[in-house]
């Protein structure tokens, strides 16, 4: 990490082979598993040593090429963050927790998912040491509104209902927003952007893919009650995302891998079928086609989803679960919960009960069944935890981030209207309505989940990423813009001391 010379673009370090190496990794693994004794499984020592190996190896591959390919310090700084960034996001798939309650304990898995929280939060103070200007960076600009909101949260702890519980939780969303910093800090171009997208997209593809490997092993059946077997409310709000940024990616790559993911996540979102998740995956998927100023494009888009849906509800017991679905006047519940919650957010209105209360008290103050854990609405989850100061710098976070996203498209379109040919500009644009789309979808996801303001899980990380892409994207199309009005502004020379005549200077 000494070395500052470089001497190629790493244009093909993330490869579609790549993506093949990891997954290849990962079928070894599950591979040779069963050949270890049986009782390690239920002790969940495998998936430890597993996912710690894989961690390993991850940060070996990065820095072997970053050495093979004589990489500059910001690279490699970049690169081993995102290893992070990625393992923070999988991880949860890799270990599966058993809730806790009053009286019970947790599982050894949650105990190793914190460790590897701690471990990635050792790698990330090693790059700390390197690079700590963005700690500054913290309380500047757009990332300072988060940084106090976070604040707020782990401050809240000191009167939660569950403090070790929600220390752990607070670590990690400190960490996410810390890492997710670095990374902003090391942008320096669309490439470095769409870097960070094709990263996600991979762990997303994994938290997708592995429930739906997890439900044709369960006792319960493939289906359970009409639906694949596994969260609905979380898996078709990840496999939705996974479809916009997939199309994100292809509409700036072409490449035929990011067809096939996108298509991947539209199934499993139909599959499984969260109702939000499959209208804020159909709205996001308008927008980002839609502004393109690509109509025709845009409808077979949409009608193509929609002959997709159908299909896959005419074959499946979908189609048993829409006829016998009875929970549309209350939301399947929801406006119960709200209701509820409403109530008791008056009795701490200012500082609330603390981060992460509604995990611990909810279920035992609201009078619900057993599993309701959260109050299913982003903005009435983080009102209860955290009360009326949490919820301003909440909503102060949301306007910030559709600030940015306007600024810099309008940005833009000014910067196309100058390089009508570049593609760094056109691709700068699609990242910009990308990240709108995307937005959309979380805030549907918001409404009718606890999908930021809760547990930082892939859905919360993916809105603080949101949070680094739409500032990162602005501060890069306006450095953009910047140097294409200075590159057509000609410099003038003197061509004598006595007239005093300009002449442009050609560039």
């Amino acid at each position: 990490m000494q070395g500052n010379v470089t001497s190629r673009p790493a244009k093909s370090w993330f490869s579609w082979s790549m993506i093949a190496g990891m997954f290849a990794a990962t079928a070894f693994a599950f591979a040779f598993m069963p050949i270890l004794p049986a009782s390690s499984y239920e002790d969940g020592t495998i998936g430890i040593l597993a996912d710690a190996g894989l961690f390993f190896v991850l940060l070996c591959i990065v820095v072997g090429t970053a050495i093979v390919q004589k990489l500059d310090t910001r690279h490699l700084i970049f690169r081993l963050a995102l290893t992070i960034w990625w393992m923070l996001l999988v991880d949860e798939e890799f270990f599966s927790r058993v809730n806790a309650s009053w009286g019970k304990g947790f599982s050894l898995n949650a105990y190793a998912e914190g460790a590897m929280w701690l471990v990635c939060g050792a790698v990330l103070f090693i790059l700390t040491l390197r690079s700590p200007r963005y700690l500054v960076q913290l309380f500047q600009g757009s990332s300072k509104w988060v940084t106090f909101f976070v604040m707020v949260c782990i401050i809240s702890i000191a009167w939660t209902p569950g403090p070790a519980y929600a220390m752990a939780w607070g670590f990690k969303l400190v960490l996410a927003v810390c890492l997710l910093q670095l990374c902003n800090s090391m942008i320096e171009n669309v490439s470095d952007i769409e870097l960070f997208l094709k990263v996600t997209v991979v762990a997303f593809l994994f938290l997708t893919i592995l429930p739906v490997y997890y439900a044709t092993k369960d006792p319960d059946g493939f289906w359970f009650e009409g639906r694949l077997n596994a969260d609905p409310d979380l898996l078709s709000p990840l496999a939705a995302s996974l479809m916009v940024m997939s199309m994100m990616l292809y509409a700036m790559t072409k490449k035929r891998q990011w067809v096939v993911t996108g298509i991947i996540g539209a199934v499993i979102m139909v599959m499984g079928f969260g109702k939000a998740g499959v209208a804020g995956g159909f709205i996001a998927a308008a927008i980002f086609t839609l502004l393109q100023k690509k109509v025709i494009r845009s409808l077979g888009l949409l009608l193509g989803l929609g002959v997709l849906a159908m299909l896959i509800i005419s074959v499946t017991p979908l189609a048993s679960y829409l006829q016998t679905y009875q929970g549309g006047s209350t939301l399947t519940g929801r406006t119960v919960i709200w209701g509820m919650a409403l109530t008791a957010m008056k009795q701490t209105p200012i500082l609330g009960r603390g981060y992460l209360a509604t995990y611990f008290s909810w279920e035992n103050t609201s009078g619900l069944k057993s599993g309701a854990v959260h109050v299913h609405n982003g903005f009435l989850e983080v009102a209860y935890n955290n009360g009326a100061l949490g919820e301003l710098l909440l909503l102060t976070v949301h306007f910030v981030m559709l600030r940015n996203i306007f600024s810099a498209m309008k940005t833009c379109r000014m910067l196309r209207s100058l390089r009508p040919d570049s593609q760094q500009a056109w691709h700068a644009y699609l990242l910009t309505i990308g990240c709108l789309g995307l937005y959309v979808h979380t805030f549907i996801q918001g409404l009718m989940g606890g999908h930021f303001g809760g547990r930082c899980m892939s859905p919360y990380m993916l809105w603080l990423a949101l949070i680094m892409l739409t500032t990162a994207t602005r501060r890069v199309s306006e450095t953009m813009l910047q140097r294409a009005r200075l590159a057509r502004e000609p410099l003038f020379a003197v061509t004598g001391l006595e007239t005093f005549d300009l002449v442009p200077i050609q560039n």
